[in-house]
């Protein structure tokens, strides 16, 4: 056998075997190896059999996980409407405190979604409702929750005050001035018992939004900025809409204690709220060591775990009386 340039390695197939060459790189030497072509073919069709079911089963259960999710994604909203026909949604309340005394100076009304025994969590159905055109049948159904649960608390706790979220489109309908009178009718609310909440997002324009915020504030409502530190508000918006409260994000929050390059950003947002003389409710405040920088600090008011989770209106309720 002729061998050729040192360390190339030579196959071919010959006499119903496979012949594999390979020289030495150092010497004129080289070992050969035959097999017989028929254990390479029986080798080829049981790795054939073993690794083609698990590709087909795999592609299959990948397969049905993107349909799934699809499907899922384009039968939200017509499940979402169900929720409203069979009363699937309710109300929990988490209590904000005054963070110099502790006491309980009111609650944020939070949407939650029972369906079946399955909860669904909001960040799965509020995004879906507003890409469908639903969120404010949802708001409908806050308002309607609230008018029911806060019924008489505002005579017994007249110092006391619920939190109700609206949606960007809320801000720039009409009949939300509307169903928000009930609700001030329903819980014979005066003034600063009822406070609607808004993002960033929601507020960004404020020639869209003004009037209703406006109009709200004349009513009696109080008007408080949510999430604030995630979006692009500028100065000049907040200073056009004459907020009462600005609430800072969970994620600035989480960076108070540590050393983090975010944690800077709240002296500034302090800062720009009393410039603005807007007071502040830090959100998502889990530790005593967290609660006591925002306290020093100057922050008035907090909700967060470290304080209450969200409880039925029967247990703010019972945490209320003497």
């Amino acid at each position: 056998l002729k061998l050729g340039e040192r360390g190339a390695i030579f196959r071919f197939i010959q006499d119903e075997h496979v012949i594999v060459v390979a020289p030495s790189k150092r010497f004129y030497l080289g070992a050969v190896a035959a097999f017989p072509l028929s254990h390479v073919n029986e080798r080829i069709r049981r790795v054939i059999q073993v690794t083609l079911p698990i590709g087909i089963a795999t592609g299959v259960v990948l397969a049905a996980a993107v349909l799934y999710l699809v499907q899922h994604q384009r039968s939200l909203p017509t499940v979402i409407k169900a929720g409203l026909r069979r009363n699937e949604f309710f109300l929990v309340y988490q209590p904000i405190v005054e963070l110099d005394s502790g006491r309980w100076i009111g609650a944020e009304a939070l949407l939650r979604w029972n369906r079946g025994g399955d909860m669904i969590t909001p960040d799965q159905f509020i995004p879906a409702a507003e890409d469908a055109g639903l969120i404010q049948h949802l708001t409908e159904r806050v308002v309607e929750i609230a008018a029911q649960d806060a019924e008489g608390l505002f005579c017994r706790f007249p110092d006391f005050y619920i939190s109700i979220n609206l949606a960007s489109s809320d801000l720039e309908d009409q009949k939300t001035l509307i169903l928000l009178d009930r609700l001030t009718e329903a819980t014979s609310a005066k003034k600063g018992n009822l406070i609607v909440e808004a993002t960033e997002r929601g507020l960004a324009d404020p020639e869209k939004a003004g009037p209703i915020i406006r109009q709200l504030r004349k009513n009696g409502f109080a008007i408080a900025i949510d999430d604030f530190g995630t979006g692009f508000s500028s100065l000049s918006s907040l200073e056009a809409l004459e907020l009462d409260y600005l609430k800072i994000d969970k994620s600035f929050i989480d960076t108070l204690g540590r050393n983090a390059v975010t944690s800077s950003v709240i002296p500034h947002i302090i800062v720009m709220a009393n410039a603005l003389n807007i007071e502040m409710i830090a959100e998502g405040v889990e530790s005593e060591v967290q609660a006591d920088i925002l306290r020093k600090s100057g922050v008035q008011f907090a909700q967060g775990w470290l304080f209450g989770r969200p409880m039925s209106i029967h247990d703010i309720i019972a945490s209320l009386e003497p």
